[in-house]
């Protein structure tokens, strides 16, 4: 069963990536319990979590100077483009060494990810679209059989997803027809088409990302997001005290499933 703490980690990581908690959203225990129904203590292990996934960081302030406690993690238009330049230089190679070492299972699973990727596109669900991309990509860093890749890849990774949901709209059926020909090289074990593809992939894909993501950028700022927003504020401080929220504090969102012990 997972625990408590993964499941808090598991919404706050919704949250973020749904911009439910846009860039910039200051990350306050004692907001996050009550909003959660849980106690600070799986909220702060939560956080604690976000922050290595790097999609929480430091607070800033105002002035640029940081702040206390940690927020959502901001990116621009730079942040975009480098990472495009580390998915060219690392997805290739990750492609060609799953091409070479690849299971049956992982090609039958990574066929379910395109699967599921074309009928979201089907149903206009960008969210299930873009789970289903994380997926494909999960997977596919897994079945190149190289531990120091998974390692290196993982926060990419949830850069990558984080970046995809804002950028899915309109691209979900090119991105799924880039796939299939990736799981057709990764079928016949061709490695060479398999990396060319991958890098293919990655380049034709990163203009119109950049594209994309300035619109939602600018729509976010336009509508009181980005920088500047102070949602799920509050002054209190987030040291630890002896007067932990009780796990069943009432929220107006449903809360998340205690343990049983």
């Amino acid at each position: 069963m997972d625990s408590l703490r993964d499941r808090v980690v598991a919404q706050l990581r919704e949250m973020i990536l749904s911009n439910e908690l846009p860039p910039g959203t200051k990350l306050r225990e004692r907001t996050l319990s009550e909003r959660l129904g849980v106690s600070r203590v799986p909220v702060r292990e939560a956080l604690m979590a976000l922050e290595s996934d790097l999609l929480a960081a430091p607070a800033r302030r105002e002035d640029g100077s940081q702040g206390s406690g940690l927020e959502v993690t901001r990116f621009d238009r730079r942040d975009v483009a480098e990472l495009f330049d580390a998915r060219e230089a690392l997805e290739p190679l990750v492609a060609r060494l799953a091409a070479e070492h690849r299971r049956d299972d992982q090609l039958a699973e990574l066929r379910e990810y395109l699967d599921r990727a074309r009928r979201a596109a089907a149903a206009g669900d960008n969210r299930a679209g873009a789970m289903a991309n994380a997926g494909f990509h999960d997977l596919l860093v897994e079945a190149s059989g190289s531990g120091l890749l998974v390692g290196l890849m993982a926060p990419l990774q949830t850069r990558i997803e984080r970046l995809f949901r804002r950028t899915i709209v309109g691209r979900a059926p090119e991105l799924a027809d880039d796939h299939a020909r990736m799981v057709d090289a990764l079928a016949d074990r061709d490695a060479a088409t398999a990396g060319l593809l991958a890098h293919l992939h990655v380049t034709s894909t990163r203009e119109p990302s950049l594209e994309l993501f300035d619109d939602w950028y600018t729509n976010l700022a336009s509508s009181g997001g980005g920088d500047e927003q102070p949602t799920l504020l509050d002054e209190e401080s987030d040291q630890p005290d002896e007067n932990r929220l009780s796990e069943n504090t009432p929220t107006e969102n449903t809360p998340i499933e205690k343990e049983s012990h």
